[in-house]
């Protein structure tokens, strides 16, 4: 079934991505929709309850931020100055 792209800036953008690519523009329609398809796949779903979502970032967590941060820094606070430091209260001028 033929496609016809009826969207001046559609018509452009594929005209732009074809040149800075050497790809036909049927091609690079297709990568286009690959790549948006599998990052939907991916794309956990929206309709995550609060629970769900709060198991999904504490996963996340768990399993690729804490594992590098250094033992003597983990679970540890931040100091009042600490903060003040970050958010450059005390500073001259300010």
């Amino acid at each position: 079934m033929p496609l016809t792209i009826d969207n001046p800036e559609l018509e452009k953008l594929v005209d732009e991505i074809a040149t800075l690519t050497g790809k036909s523009k049927v091609e690079v329609i297709r990568r286009a929709l690959l790549e948006r398809r599998a990052i939907l796949h991916k794309a956990p779903a929206n309709d995550d309850t609060p629970a769900q979502k709060k198991a999904r970032i504490m996963k996340f967590l768990g399993e690729e931020v804490w594992p590098h941060v250094s033992e003597d820094i983990l679970g540890r606070g931040i100091s009042q100055e600490e903060q003040d430091e970050i958010l450059g209260y005390g500073l001259d001028g300010i």
